[in-house]
């Protein structure tokens, strides 16, 4: 989910919560002014009636409601009232709308010029609530949608513009390689805080870039200084047996060392191989025709193969490409199918189907099934083989995990591998 979208998202849900209360509190003062404004009124009519009442007594002769909006009620003499104003809601019946509507009363009590009591009542129509909540929400919700989408529109425009060095940083990182030579350069922004995120990424960069050339000239000169003194030694080895008659005993020995000096050959190729992909030093790539590779590599195998009587199956119906550097291709392929014939049994086979967007490799081997946490790790071998080192499957992993591709294993009587490729 983008930033942007994220972002609004809680603005909506926290906009909509302040505009609720906001609703309820606007909703509250609007009514109490209103009921303040028609009590201010009925307050003045009273002072009018009375006054009225005073200059004309046939005013004090007015028991029912009537044109003037008010009635007068006498009251018995001897009688201590309260004179203060009383309000009061309530409905009455307007003939204007044919139903009971809300009126505000006020009730008090007031004497003539003789003394007299009199119970006076003047009425005024108010505003309906339930009408009044209505358009309210009305309103507030129109307003709401007014809100988002401004916001949104603004986010669109505004937040484009602010974010515009930002991801113009990112689409830099996703371009930059590490070992080509290239310096990164963070782009200008008027915005401090991505000004000190580029400055901090190129600086880590251009660390990472001598770190990297540092290690990168270590295994290449690991490599050289490992792999000559390694052949030297064979060749003087094999050479020795070739011109010397020794015994049995000692023939066996020297042939364990040399097995030994070929095992720490094929060890050094491997973590070198496995350094050089975790590094990303293979940066050329291209579409690879998955199909050929297989082909080739079961055509290179048929002689291991077939010295284990082991048949080989292609099921290649689908075609499959993909991008990626195409000895890293080879590698993954070689690894599997050489694990498949290593680790099968004589008289095994090999059954290997691809897809438009997988390689499944099939073989029977061991009747238990194999732990699928650990088969991927270093050193991770079968004790059964002594010449095994522990790193195809490792390599395997570093190439899936380099290209982002998926490996899965199964066993249902065999052991099956699945590379599954993106689309």
């Amino acid at each position: 989910m983008k930033l942007q979208t994220y972002t609004l998202r809680y603005l909506v849900v926290a906009l909509l919560g302040v505009i609720a209360v906001w609703a309820a509190l606007f909703y509250v003062v609007i009514l109490d002014e209103t009921y303040d404004n028609i009590d201010d009124g009925l307050k003045n009519s009273k002072i009018i009636v009375i006054r009225h009442a005073y200059a004309n007594n046939k005013l004090l002769n007015t028991p029912e409601f009537g044109f003037n909006q008010f009635k007068i009620v006498p009251l018995p003499k001897g009688v201590k009232y309260d004179h203060t104003d009383h309000f009061e809601s309530t409905f009455e019946f307007m003939e204007y709308d044919g139903e009971d509507q809300p009126v505000r009363l006020l009730k008090t009590i007031f004497e003539d010029a003789n003394g007299d009591p009199y119970s006076l009542t003047i009425r005024a129509s108010m505003l309906e609530e339930d009408e009044l909540l209505q358009d309210l929400l009305l309103a507030l919700a129109v307003l709401y949608v007014m809100l988002v989408t401004s916001i949104a529109l603004m986010n669109q425009i505004i937040l484009k513009k602010v974010w515009r060095s930002f991801y113009t940083l990112l689409d830099g990182l996703k371009t930059f390689k590490l070992g080509n030579g290239s310096k990164f350069r963070a782009p200008g922004s008027p915005v401090q805080e991505f000004r000190m995120l580029g400055t901090e990424i190129e600086d880590m960069l251009k660390r990472n870039d001598e770190i990297y050339a540092s290690q990168k000239q270590f295994i290449e000169n690991a490599a050289h200084e490992l792999q000559t003194p390694l052949a030297i030694s064979l060749n003087k080895l094999e050479l020795f047996a070739e011109n010397n008659q020794l015994p049995e005993e000692q023939m066996m020995e020297l042939g364990k060392i040399s097995d030994t000096l070929h095992r720490l050959v094929r060890l050094n190729k491997s973590l070198l191989m496995l350094s050089k992909i975790e590094n990303r030093q293979f940066a050329e790539e291209d579409a690879v025709d998955l199909n050929r590779i297989v082909k080739q590599l079961v055509e290179d195998y048929s002689d291991l193969a077939e010295y284990k009587n082991i048949s080989i199956t292609i099921d290649d119906r689908e075609q499959l490409h993909f991008v990626m550097n195409k000895g890293l291709a080879l590698t993954l392929v070689s690894n599997l199918l050489k694990n498949a014939i290593v680790h099968n049994i004589n008289g095994g086979n090999i059954a290997i189907k691809l897809n438009a967007n997988s390689i499944i490799i099939k073989n029977t081997g061991s009747t238990v099934a194999l732990n699928a946490t650990h088969i991927f790790k270093r050193f991770t071998h079968n004790p059964e083989n002594e010449q095994s080192i522990g790193l195809g499957l490792s390599i395997v992993s570093s190439i899936i995990t380099n290209y982002r591709l998926k490996v899965d294993y199964a066993f249902d009587g065999s052991h099956i591998f699945t590379v599954t490729f993106p689309k």
